[in-house]
């Protein structure tokens, strides 16, 4: 019983050695580029696996992890990367603020020693410090169309925006024969920061002047114009 214990306080002390020993990855910089693509450079030497996570919240468990409800994406690395120390990822991230770190477990039999259980300080394991990443908005362009069915007196006005992860109302304005500006208003119902999304809206042409311009509003600024005859 007493060697089952020696044996025990042998092991454990083996056990925080290594702990105590090992070094952290350290994640230096994260970017992201123009098309929401994110890259992290890091260091992690001699590290055998080595995985990138990017998190909504910062929030992390016990052992270091971010709580995985908040986990947006994560990444195994290849070799190659890691030997690098440089990464980009294949997914886009949407417009926000996300926290990245990195995981590293050393590289066996590289950083291990066998005899002793012991691992060579000079190898990565562990998770990294945390970096904050903000995913700015991307631009939206906006199209417009106008179709105009002259039988039933009636014009569709089409806006589309790429692109469009979020619902924006608009307005389209035009001026009657009186010269009095009138608007109908529509919404675009964007639902992917990776996908368009567009809507139409019906007006009547009955009192319209023959070449009439249209305007599409999102919030005060005018994002599409067009001029159509819309009388033969």
């Amino acid at each position: 019983m007493k060697l089952a214990v020696a044996v025990f306080a042998v092991s454990a002390s083996l056990v925080f050695v290594s702990s105590a020993l090992a070094q952290p990855p350290a994640l230096s910089s994260v970017t992201v580029s123009a098309d929401r693509h994110p890259s992290a450079a890091f260091s992690a030497p001699a590290a055998g696996l080595l995985a990138v996570y990017f998190a909504s919240k910062p929030d992390r468990g016990s052992d270091g992890s971010f709580f995985e409800e908040n986990i947006v994406t994560e990444d195994l690395l290849t070799i190659d990367e890691i030997q690098a120390g440089s990464w980009t990822g294949s997914d886009r991230l949407d417009p926000g603020t996300y926290y990245a770190m990195v995981d590293a477990s050393p590289a066996d039999p590289l950083c291990y020693d066998p005899i002793t259980g012991t691992l060579n300080p000079s190898c990565a394991d562990g998770y990294s410090n945390v970096a904050v990443l903000t995913v700015p908005v991307p631009q939206i362009r906006y199209a417009a169309s106008v179709t105009v069915f002259r039988s039933l007196k009636e014009a569709n006005l089409h806006l589309k925006a790429t692109p469009l992860g979020v619902n924006k109302r608009y307005r389209a304005c035009y001026l009657n024969r009186a010269k009095k500006k009138r608007c109908v208003s529509g919404t675009l119902g964007g639902y992917s920061w990776n996908s368009s999304a567009s809507d139409e809206v019906s007006v009547s042409t009955r009192k319209l002047p023959a070449v009439t311009t249209f305007t599409w509003y999102v919030g005060s600024r005018a994002v599409a114009r067009k001029r159509v005859k819309v009388h033969a």
